[in-house]
């Protein structure tokens, strides 16, 4: 059996995939899908133990019906659709999901290019160039992302790091895909004084994803220590007493 359920206080949540068991031995591995496209869930193949595989995803588009479908020896099992939600239509975040920000993303967005791999030389007595080609670079564009004040320490926290950033589409783009994994070069921005806010300009290009073998984790140790500080271990032991372990590991503790 296979459920997928948002998960954590974070936003958007990410969604949380348990599969009550796996058959020892056996290669499995766990897609996403939503409409047409599919994706591998972050650390989403693996070879079954016999016991609860407990996985998490940050890489679904939002506002719209995904589908977990875990496959293992030629036999699947899907999870009944599940949205997140998204409170706009463009989510800039990390990798893991610890960062993230929604964000407006104003409608120049959409525009695109492709950097051809032909090179062109000239070669004396020669009307015609002989040319060297190699396959066109992937889409690459501009995000002018609408940032508050209230977003700008967190957006520059973000961007501070330097790496590679996800970003999904809580609606449909045309010819942009809904959800990416970036590398980004040169910011600059231009200040709405009056309104609150800045445009900050953000030229991208598409990256494989680096980490797909890394498996996600929705709550750090961090939030486990905040969720139980104040409390001794005689109140934590009588408040995980009737918890298995397999349901510690699946264990929202946003909720405590």
């Amino acid at each position: 059996m296979i459920a997928a359920t948002l998960i954590g206080g974070g936003s958007p949540q990410m969604v949380q995939i348990v599969v009550s068991a796996t058959s020892a031995g056996v290669p499995w591995t766990v897609v996403g899908s939503a409409g047409d496209r599919s994706w591998t869930v972050p650390g989403g193949e693996g070879i079954g133990n016999g016991g609860q595989l407990t996985l998490a995803d940050n890489r679904a588009p939002g506002n719209q019906p995904v589908v977990y479908t875990y496959t293992a020896g030629g036999a699947s099992q899907s999870s009944s659709p599940i949205t997140i939600p998204f409170a706009s239509d463009f989510v800039l975040q990390s990798l893991n999901g610890a960062r993230s920000l929604a964000l407006v993303l104003s409608a120049d967005s959409l525009d695109t290019s492709m950097e051809s791999g032909q090179q062109v030389f000239r070669v004396a007595g020669r009307r015609r160039p002989v040319v060297r080609y190699d396959v066109t670079a992937a889409v690459e564009g501009t995000f002018n992302v609408e940032v508050t004040n209230a977003q700008a320490a967190d957006f520059h926290e973000l961007i501070g790091t330097g790496e590679p950033l996800l970003y999904r589409l809580g609606t449909d783009l045309p010819d942009i895909e809904p959800v990416g994994v970036i590398t980004y070069g040169r910011l600059s921005s231009r200040m709405l004084s009056r309104q609150g806010r800045r445009i900050w300009v953000m030229p991208y290009a598409l990256i494989d994803d680096p980490y797909l073998d890394v498996r996600l984790g929705a709550f750090s140790w961090d939030d486990v220590e905040a969720a139980l500080a104040g409390r001794t271990w005689d109140q934590i032991d009588a408040l995980m007493a009737t918890y298995t372990w397999d349901q510690i590991d699946a264990f929202d503790w946003s909720t405590i």
